[in-house]
C-alpha cells in the first residue's frame, strides 16, 4: 500500500539520525549495518516507479602520473527528486583521493556533510543528499552535482574505473524509488610509448575532445591537419568492437565530424580513433541513454 506524503515524512528525523551515523562512521561493519537500516527505512516509505529514470554519469579523463585531476559527476532526468544515495569506487593503486568540491547549488543543503569517507582507503566514497523542504528538486540535464579530485599514482598505461556501485537509491517526492541508469567513467594514465595518447601526431594531425560530452543526441568531433589527406574515423564500444567507420578526405585546417546517437548502438563510453597513413590518435566520448 502506498503511504501518503505527510505520514511518510514523519520518519524524516529518524532517517536523518541514521544517515549521520552512516556517514560519520569509519567502521566497515557499522557502515554495513546502518546502510541496511537506511535502505530499509527509505524503501518501506516508498513505492517503486520503473517509468521514471535518473541517469548518473562519471566523467572520463587522461593524465600523467603525479598529476591532480578532477572527475565531475553529472545527472540527467533529475526531476522532483527527494533523496539521492550512491557509492563511487576506484582503484587505489591508480588514484589517490584528495577531496570533493564544487557542490552544486541546484541541490539545497548539499555540502561536505553528505560525503561519507569511512572507506576511502578501500577506494569507496559514499554520497548522500536529502531535500529537507520535502518538495522535490529539479536539476537541469548534464548538471555537475559534485567534482571528485584525485592524485594520479598509477604507472603509465594503467587505468581505473570511476564506478557507481550497486547500492544506488534515488527517490522522488511521490515518494517512489526510481529506476537508475549509471554510466561509469575511466581514468587512463598516459604512457610515452602509445601513439594513441598523443595530443598531436608528428605529422601535425590533432584530435580534439568531442563537444558536447556527454551527449544524448549528437556531438561534433573536431580534428586539424597541416595538409589534405585521407583519414579514417573509427568508433569502438567498451568491448573493442567497431560500431562506426568513416573514411574521408580531410582538408588543411579544422575539420568537423558530426556524430549522432543513431550511428551508435546504446548509451555508454566509446573510443573514437582518427587514423592517417602513418599516425593515429584516440579519445573517449560518453553517450547518455535517452
Amino acid at each position: 500500500m502506498k503511504l501518503n506524503i505527510p505520514y511518510t515524512f514523519q520518519h524524516l528525523e529518524t532517517l536523518n539520525a541514521l544517515v549521520q551515523c552512516f556517514l560519520n562512521s569509519t567502521s566497515t561493519h557499522l557502515n554495513k549495518i546502518v546502510s541496511v537500516c537506511v535502505f530499509v527505512s527509505i524503501t518501506c516509505l516508498s513505492t517503486f516507479n520503473a517509468t521514471a529514470q535518473v541517469t548518473l554519469i562519471a566523467g572520463d579523463n587522461t593524465a600523467n602520473k603525479g598529476e591532480t585531476i578532477d572527475v565531475p559527476l553529472q545527472v540527467k532526468g533529475f526531476n522532483d527528486i527527494f533523496s539521492l544515495l550512491f557509492t563511487i569506487s576506484w582503484d587505489t593503486t591508480v588514484l589517490a583521493f584528495k577531496e570533493v568540491h564544487s557542490f552544486s547549488e541546484a541541490l539545497p543543503q548539499f555540502t561536505i556533510d553528505g560525503i561519507g569517507i569511512g572507506n576511502i582507503t578501500e577506494g569507496r566514497l559514499i554520497v548522500l543528499w536529502l531535500d529537507n523542504s520535502l518538495t522535490g528538486v529539479n536539476v537541469a540535464d548534464s548538471t555537475e552535482i559534485i567534482v571528485l579530485r584525485f592524485e594520479v599514482i598509477g604507472e603509465e598505461g594503467s587505468k581505473s574505473a570511476i564506478a557507481f556501485t550497486n547500492d544506488v537509491e534515488v527517490i522522488d517526492a511521490t515518494p517512489a524509488v526510481l529506476d537508475v541508469e549509471v554510466i561509469n567513467g575511466e581514468i587512463a594514465v598516459l604512457g610515452n610509448t602509445t601513439a594513441t595518447t598523443f595530443l598531436q601526431a608528428q605529422n601535425g594531425m590533432r584530435l580534439f575532445q568531442n563537444h558536447p560530452n556527454p551527449f544524448y543526441k549528437n556531438t561534433t568531433i573536431k580534428a586539424s591537419f597541416t595538409t589534405a589527406e585521407w583519414v579514417i574515423l573509427t568508433i569502438r564500444d567498451t568491448y573493442g568492437r567497431s560500431v562506426y567507420v568513416e573514411r574521408f578526405k580531410a582538408v588543411n585546417g579544422i575539420n568537423n565530424i558530426l556524430i549522432n546517437t543513431e550511428q551508435l548502438s546504446v548509451g555508454g563510453t566509446y573510443t573514437y580513433t582518427l587514423s592517417s597513413s602513418t599516425h593515429q590518435l584516440s579519445k573517449q566520448m560518453i553517450v547518455v541513454p535517452q
